[in-house]
């Protein structure tokens, strides 16, 4: 029996780390990965998945973690190749202390060395375009980091209009996708850019569709967008009808009615 004035120590919290954690969290290298799987960061499960989802964001030139993904997760070869893919091991290290300080302790965690980590292993390579292929518009319709959007935005990028569309097709929270969808649609307007203006409203429709939801400041940017644009429809199809604002409410009434009359008296 315990004695009453034993106390237990606290249980250490798992160093495994979820793929849906990491894929949002950091953009990782390969030998990063390797790294994570060969010192218990990852199941292997996770780190098949991590890399085919690595792979996609990189297209042909992801060579190794096709390799790690090809083999699945139940190969006896796949620790061999982590090994033989592991660069540098104190380097690798330092992505994996920042994810478990930001997954297990982040109530308590050194907030300046979480948004250094951050900068580092996320913001600095989406910056770099390292996150992504920038040359590869089918990889880039997987893009599921707000933040490569961001980067790609202030670098110009011409496949931006690819990957806000990725976002709102991949992305699962739609806090995170529509100020991006604002900003397409914003710069789009004011720079009379309707190829940029259509991938924006395709975006915000696509959100409406998957999410059932926008806000203010994209229905403000669409209001100011012609209509009849891809947008209009799905919106007002897939938001719930209280949460419309009126001038859009109005210009469906307007449409369905002239369907109505054209059905009624054309025949």
């Amino acid at each position: 029996m315990q004695s009453p004035d034993r106390t237990d120590d606290p249980p250490t919290p798992p160093l495994l780390l979820p793929a849906e954690f990491v894929r949002y969290a950091v953009a990782l290298e390969v030998s990063e990965l390797a790294w994570g799987h060969l010192n218990g960061r990852l199941t292997a499960e996770d780190t098949v998945e991590l890399a085919f989802l690595r792979r996609c964001d990189l297209g042909p030139p992801a060579e190794d973690f096709a390799r790690i993904h090809a083999l699945g997760a139940d190969a006896p070869e796949l620790d061999a190749v982590c090994r033989e893919l592991v660069e540098d091991d104190a380097r690798d290290r330092r992505i994996w202390d920042h994810l478990v300080l930001a997954h297990h302790a982040p109530d308590d965690a050194d907030r300046r060395q979480l948004a250094a980590g951050r900068q580092e292993f996320l913001l600095d390579r989406a910056a770099s375009g390292r996150g992504m292929n920038w040359q590869d518009s089918s990889a880039l319709m997987g893009t599921d980091r707000p933040e490569e959007v961001d980067a790609a935005l202030d670098r110009g990028e011409e496949l931006a209009r690819v990957a806000i569309i990725g976002l709102a097709l991949t992305h699962p929270d739609a806090a995170a996708i529509l100020p991006r969808v604002a900003r397409v649609i914003e710069t789009a307007l004011e720079t009379a850019d309707d190829e940029l203006l259509y991938p924006g409203t395709l975006a915000l429709a696509h959100t409406a569709r998957l999410h059932g939801t926008v806000d203010r400041r994209c229905m403000e940017l669409l209001r100011r967008c012609p209509r009849g644009n891809v947008a209009d429809d799905d919106v007002a199809t897939f938001v719930a009808r209280r949460r419309l604002p009126w001038w859009l409410r109005r210009y469906h009434l307007r449409k369905r009615l002239r369907w109505v009359l054209w059905e009624k008296w054309i025949p």
